[in-house]
């Protein structure tokens, strides 16, 4: 079917979707107003092509499956690429089919994936996608939906993902991020010509008609209503300001505990930094990256520091005769701050908890000790089969009363049904812990979350806990207002820096001073995202771009 034939069948039918009445009674989704017009607008106004930018929790996902599923069901699409994060992959198939019972194939983990031509229904990562082995045969074949997941990743014309988009064959195009402009208003052009090529003009045209500056943050406001009325034929958008009558969004209730460590917990500490610092200064041939973990193992667990003692050993990192001492000092200590803090914290409390923590060691110690204290506990991590981390998660649905996860279970899993979260130790990373508490923290949750942050007090951990709380208050903001901060955050930039710091640093006075600099940086990025926001909402705000304003 062209495209002219579908917007000519599309004027001939009702504006109510064919699925509405199957969606309202389907008791595996919750389906809002704003997600039933906004598919609505998006068939019946937009010829079947958006840019979904509803605000962070919003439902976008939902939204795409209300569009998929009802074009499926009206003969008006076969064939269905979804491109996403790898780590978005399972939730996607997960929704797909307990929502709308549509079987994607995934490229990830999925065993019945054979090529790129032998699936109707298929989820792919960006990443994948672009390997020259997958993106021609992505290229050979025509899709009558494709959905672009984190799209904000496509602001750039000049990269393998953004071109990858542009020239598959598509009948209709579904575009998803909250954040469309996070720097300025190149990115925003860039992602709109992705979806509807040459309706903003050129580059160079539409630069001098909207921008008022060379770096395109500032909005012409002479042109501002036109680029609103623009816009709003391309962008569904809903803010929670405007759906905050029919969904009740739950607070975020930070706990960061700063532990200070029993005599013994402090010497094997230092005694395993102490190694690590002279390995680190002593040569510039040493494994950078290795010396990086050891010092996170160290601080995460009894447990992880036998770990880290072994490898630093087998890695000649530490003699023998220091070794054995500290590991005589590490099997003294049978139950650590951390783990001390939270029993009596769990002991109080009788609803779920999700434990998070970054190593399969750390993973292990605790699982043993809450059980031999009689908790009924399941595992989560990535060693797991597809069909177990199922079983895991109705287990903690169903049953038990504590999951304990290794990162794995921050990517794609949805715990609404959950309101304490524990980071056990803190990964390096803001992004990662972001992602962590938004499984819990989303819609569908009817309580307020707990957060509870763990570190010992003298360790790495705990000058990043304090430095990224204290200056960006991480815990009480959004995935979208994160994604503005630390767009470029990754382990090998700002993690390496941090790390560098902290082995350079003589003493605790020292370190100190170097990490309220590196606050200082943080600060002044938020301060910059701010900025950046500001000029978002020079683009949205006070124009009709909500589905709600629509009438049914």
């Amino acid at each position: 079917m062209t495209l002219k034939s579908y917007e000519l069948l599309s004027l001939l039918q009702n504006e109510k979707l064919a699925i509405t009445e199957s969606l309202r009674v389907n008791k595996n989704v919750s389906i809002f107003d704003h997600q039933i017009r906004a598919a609505q607008r998006i068939k019946n106004d937009f010829g079947g092509s958006a840019l979904l930018s509803d605000e962070v929790g919003l439902g976008k996902t939902v939204e795409a499956g209300i569009i998929i599923k009802e074009f499926i069901v009206t003969s008006l699409a076969k064939k269905v690429l979804i491109l996403a994060p790898p780590s978005l992959l399972p939730q996607w198939q997960d929704e797909m089919m307990s929502k709308f019972n549509l079987d994607f194939v995934s490229q990830k983990g999925d065993s019945r994936f054979v090529n790129v031509f032998s699936h109707d229904l298929l989820l792919m990562s960006h990443s994948s996608a672009v390997f020259p082995n997958y993106s021609e045969s992505l290229k050979d074949t025509f899709w009558d939906i494709l959905v672009v997941d984190e799209a904000h990743s496509m602001k750039n014309p000049s990269t393998r993902k953004h071109q990858l988009v542009k020239n598959l064959s598509k009948r209709h195009l579904l575009l998803l991020s909250a954040t469309p402009v996070q720097n300025n208003l190149s990115e925003l052009y860039s992602i709109v010509d992705l979806l509807r090529p040459g309706y903003l003009g050129t580059w160079g045209q539409f630069k001098e008609k909207y921008s008022l500056d060379k770096k395109s943050r500032t909005l012409n406001p002479v042109s501002q209503k036109e680029l609103q009325d623009i816009l709003s034929k391309v962008i569904i958008r809903t803010t929670r300001k405007e759906v905050g009558s029919y969904i009740d969004f739950k607070n975020r209730i930070p706990h960061t505990n700063i532990l200070k460590p029993t005599e013994n917990e402090f010497k094997l500490y230092n005694g395993i930094s102490d190694a690590i610092r002279e390995a680190y200064n002593s040569s510039e041939d040493s494994n950078f990256l290795a010396l990086m973990t050891y010092q996170r193992l160290s601080a995460s667990s009894t447990q992880c520091s036998k770990r880290a003692l072994f490898n630093m050993k087998m890695n000649k990192i530490i003699d023998e005769q220091r070794y054995d001492e500290l590991i005589l000092l590490a099997d003294e200590i049978l139950i650590d701050s951390k783990l001390s803090h939270l029993l009596k914290i769990i002991d109080k409390d009788t609803s779920k908890f999700l434990i998070f923590t970054e190593f399969y060691a750390t993973q292990d110690y605790v699982v043993e000790n809450l059980e031999s204290r009689g908790y009924d506990v399941t595992i989560f991590n990535g060693k797991m089969s597809v069909d177990e981390k199922f079983d895991s998660v109705n287990n903690f649905k169903n049953k038990s009363q504590i999951m304990v996860s290794t990162g794995a279970g921050g990517e794609g899993q949805n715990f609404q049904f959950c309101h304490n979260v524990v980071n056990y130790d803190l990964p390096w990373n803001p992004m990662r812990v972001e992602q962590k508490i938004g499984r819990v923290h989303r819609i569908g949750q009817t309580s307020d979350v707990n957060i509870y942050n763990y570190a010992i007090e003298g360790t790495i951990e705990a000058y990043i806990l304090e430095l990224l709380y204290e200056k960006i208050q991480l815990f009480t903001m959004t995935l979208g207002d994160l994604d503005l901060i630390f767009e470029d955050f990754s382990e090998s930039g700002s993690t390496q820096t941090w790390f560098k710091e902290f082995m350079t640093s003589k003493n605790d006075s020292e370190i100190q001073n170097k990490f309220s600099v590196l606050g200082e940086n943080l600060s002044n990025q938020k301060t910059s995202a701010e900025v950046c926001n500001t000029f978002s909402k020079d683009v949205f705000d006070n124009f009709d771009l909500s589905p709600l304003k629509e009438e049914n």
